[in-house]
């Protein structure tokens, strides 16, 4: 099938996420999260082994807040740039696991076959992946909530102007007002450019070339600017330490796998994945970027904001 997207492409999606589902198995924790983690209140001394998944599980649950999702609603779900399912496996179970959650109906968007796979396989309860983009995405009824983790990071690519960057997120909010019921909400959680004003650099050229072919982070003007018409802003929070904590801990997760990561990918991608990780971490740590969690309230009607 073809993948249309105005962001990166699914050629370079599969790039990065198509390595195996056994390799990312390896390193991330048993939620199948990939994006950072939230700290908040877990010590620094508790092992990775439950820290993390606790971690990941808080942040899962933070986005539901955001998006109103109270235990017991059963709300029906958008999940854009779903991953493994870390959301769609979640929101549906109430703290005892069971299944009288937060959301009672999902989709997940995803652009990666791997991933689709997966998912598929998984056959997760109430839960339909789709192998397609946001920009291609037609619900047959309103959502009650949107939430995107780690996908905005995808919407723009390194040589678009300011102006293409911006129209393409607006595009996304436009998409997520149309597909949202009056008074929904949506949340976003993306890594962005913070102390530096691009990717230029060793390290964003590293990142750019041989981990995330053609992408661009966002600026958090460029999100507000995009927004505005569709959504008000109802809150916002900064942290990159959550997100270099959570590459930390990636990191340390690898290198203790790493014979069976060089089974599956070799010497060479086992090498790189590390580069990677402790590079992503150093950015964060030095305040080149960092990681906003923003959660919006969907306009009865856009707004006409003058040019």
């Amino acid at each position: 099938m073809t993948i249309t997207t105005v962001g990166t492409s699914a050629a370079d999606i599969e790039h990065h996420y198509d390595l195996g589902n056994d390799f990312y198995a390896l390193w991330l924790d048993e939620t199948l999260a990939y994006t950072a983690a939230k700290w908040d209140g877990i010590p620094r001394e508790e092992p990775d082994a439950t820290a993390l998944p606790r971690a990941q599980r808080a942040k899962l649950d933070h986005h539901l807040d955001l998006v109103g999702a109270r235990p017991g609603d059963r709300l029906r779900l958008l999940d854009v740039g779903c991953g493994w399912g870390a959301m769609l496996a979640h929101a549906g179970r109430d703290g005892q696991g069971g299944r009288d959650g937060r959301v009672a109906e999902a989709v997940g968007l995803t652009i990666s076959p791997a991933q689709h796979a997966f998912l598929t396989a998984r056959a997760l309860p109430g839960v339909e992946p789709r192998l397609e983009s946001w920009e291609d995405h037609r619900p047959d009824r309103p959502y009650d909530a949107v939430v995107a983790m780690g996908a905005f990071e995808h919407f723009a690519t390194a040589g678009m102007t300011r102006a293409e960057r911006l129209g393409g997120y607006a595009r996304y909010f436009e998409a997520c007002h149309r597909w949202l019921r009056p008074g929904g909400r949506t949340s976003l959680q993306t890594i962005a450019y913070d102390g530096v004003a691009d990717g230029s650099g060793p390290v964003g050229e590293f990142v750019g070339s041989d981990i995330f072919p053609s992408a661009r982070l966002p600026r958090l003007s460029e999100i507000a600017a995009a927004c505005d018409p569709y959504f008000s802003v109802v809150a916002l929070t900064a942290s990159a330490e959550d997100y270099a904590r959570t590459l930390a801990c990636w990191s340390a997760r690898l290198l203790r796998a790493r014979e069976a990561a060089e089974r599956l990918v070799g010497p060479e991608g086992y090498r790189r994945y590390r580069r990677y990780l402790r590079a992503s971490e150093v950015t964060f740590l030095r305040g080149a970027a960092t990681l906003y969690r923003i959660g919006f309230r969907r306009r009865d009607e856009p707004l006409r904001l003058p040019v």
